[in-house]
């Protein structure tokens, strides 16, 4: 196996080679745009439902697994994105993040403070990068908040109280097997 490499910036640099488990509503958000990249391949696929995972590797041209682990173990990463139910993201990142793959997942990254901490030492202890999707910090509401707290426009904040107005209809619910449940979400 080859590796690729390109041009960025006048430098010669390492193609990151990049697995993605979990097949999921969210699981195009972060294909597409590896695939884009110029510094990034797509290379691996796991989800643990064969047909999904069958379809999209064979959509995407990338080697297709049903087993996070037989993945890392033969799929040579750099980087694994984790679009899987939230309280397998520990389980995953901290197998990752021991093997010096770097991790990118979803949020939340645990539903567990004290595993979200295990994931951040397993970053530290193995000196891998381990990051969290967080993409509305830069929808313009976000951003206007956080330049009138910096530039104290706002004054002295004592309290605050927020309220997310997305919809998630009964077939958000519905069509998952883990999300609105106690144990998974």
């Amino acid at each position: 196996m080859g590796v690729a490499y390109h041009k960025f910036g006048g430098s010669i640099l390492k193609k990151f080679r990049v697995g993605i488990i979990g097949c999921g509503n969210i699981f195009p958000m972060h294909a597409y745009p590896v695939m884009e990249r110029e510094d990034t391949e797509l290379v691996a696929i796991c989800d643990n439902k064969p047909d999904i995972m069958t379809e999209q590797s064979n959509k995407l041209g990338a080697s297709g697994y049903t087993d996070y682990i037989e993945m890392f173990e033969n799929a040579n990463l750099d980087v694994v994105h984790l679009c899987t139910p939230h309280y397998l993201h520990p389980i995953m990142a901290i197998e990752a993040l021991k093997r010096g793959i770097k991790v990118l997942t979803e949020k939340p990254m645990s539903i567990q403070a004290a595993d979200a901490k295990a994931m951040v030492d397993a970053s530290i202890d193995n000196k891998t990068r381990l990051g969290v999707i967080f993409q509305n910090r830069y929808n313009p509401g976000a951003k206007l908040i956080k330049s009138c707290l910096e530039n104290g426009s706002l004054g002295k904040i004592i309290s605050a109280r927020a309220m997310v107005t997305w919809n998630r209809s009964d077939d958000y619910y519905a069509l998952s097997d883990w999300k609105g449940t106690w144990e998974k979400e």
